[in-house]
């Protein structure tokens, strides 16, 4: 089809779909229930829920005290607003039996997965408790981990909870060096660079990590610590002729934001990879 029977709608179900093969924080947060339209930067989401019941000594005989636990939202902003601008260079890539094709769609849907990836990291400044190793080895990055998986625990986690470690291809590198080995899985199942489970974490690997200086941000946290809503409206695809050239285009706004809603079950592993032969 030519790009005449463009469809905003089936453009955004396909920049929105199959996120996997391009994000790694995306799959690992908190997606709902959350309460809310998303139509433009500056909207209000409410993630529902009710707080932790109080436990308290029953005595025979006794009435026993009927609490009541108001629900309470915590508010989800919309702050971020992402675009593409990219011209098509041929009419025939731009739509086939509903499926949008062409390289330039294709890559605008990696550089929104990246960036939006970028943003998630960037959560580690808000993590509840911040482990350090100034002197990371592959002998010594082991019990670092090891302090990560204590602190989700101490933070009540349960043992059943799903647990992820994202860390940097440096930080990767000293587990390989380690001879620490993976509890291996499906990779296609669990998303974009998954390695595998070691200490009760999925273990990922992403770019996006946030360095300071030396010092590699990587985080460990559960599914309930940050929460993520998302939208491309199809309102916020058209497509467009641009002047003085034959050349299709299409413009794409991307919205979205996310929120910690549980600190005490993120924690921020600062890492310092130091020279092998000298430790």
């Amino acid at each position: 089809m030519a790009y005449e029977s463009f469809r905003p709608e089936v453009l955004a179900k396909e920049l929105m779909t199959d996120r996997g093969r391009d994000c790694v924080f995306k799959n690992l947060c908190y997606k709902g229930p959350i309460i809310g339209d998303i139509t433009k930067k500056g909207d209000v989401l409410r993630i529902a829920g009710v707080g932790r019941p109080t436990v308290r000594d029953y005595t025979p005989g006794e009435d026993i005290a009927l609490e009541q636990k108001q629900s309470y939202n915590q508010d989800l902003y919309i702050t971020q607003a992402k675009y593409v601008n990219v011209e098509v260079d041929r009419v025939d890539k731009a739509q086939a039996q509903g499926e949008v094709f062409g390289v330039e769609v294709r890559e605008a849907k990696k550089a929104l997965a990246q960036t939006l990836d970028e943003y998630l990291s960037g959560f580690h400044q808000q993590a509840g408790s911040v482990i350090e190793n100034t002197s990371c080895t592959s002998g010594s990055v082991l019990s670092t981990l090891a302090e990560a998986e204590q602190a989700l625990l101490e933070a009540d986690v349960p043992f059943e909870e799903e647990r992820f470690l994202v860390i940097s291809p440096a930080i990767y590198t000293k587990l390989v060096l380690g001879k620490i080995v993976f509890q291996q899985a499906n990779a296609e199942v669990f998303g974009k660079g998954f390695k595998g489970s070691y200490l009760n974490f999925g273990v990922y690997v992403s770019n996006s990590i946030k360095k300071t200086g030396d010092v590699h941000h990587c985080m460990a946290f559960t599914r309930q610590a940050i929460a993520l809503a998302e939208q491309i409206p199809a309102s916020m695809i058209e497509r467009y002729k641009p002047e003085k050239t034959f050349a299709d285009a299409f413009k794409v706004l991307h919205l979205y934001g996310g929120t910690v809603i549980r600190p005490a079950e993120l924690i921020r592993v600062d890492l310092t990879t130091a020279d092998e032969t000298t430790i």
